[in-house]
């Protein structure tokens, strides 16, 4: 079984900030073409913008707890 590197567009349940933030992670990793990882999560430039900054501090979070 292979894992996907982001969720299907068609996930149900999970908000436009949190297909942002998926994508925004695939990205971190090189996953090596940015629109479709933008089509995948159905998501913008945009969107990545605005939410660049809650996802940067919910990074900064996680890696504080992990100290």
């Amino acid at each position: 079984m292979s894992v996907t590197p982001s969720a299907p567009a068609s996930a149900p349940g999970l908000s436009r900030e949190h297909r942002a933030w998926i994508a925004l992670y695939s990205l971190q990793n090189n996953f090596p073409d940015r629109q479709q990882v933008l089509v995948q999560n159905n998501v913008t430039e945009d969107d990545l913008s605005e939410y660049t900054p809650s996802w940067l501090q919910l990074r900064r979070h996680h890696l504080l707890r992990r100290r």
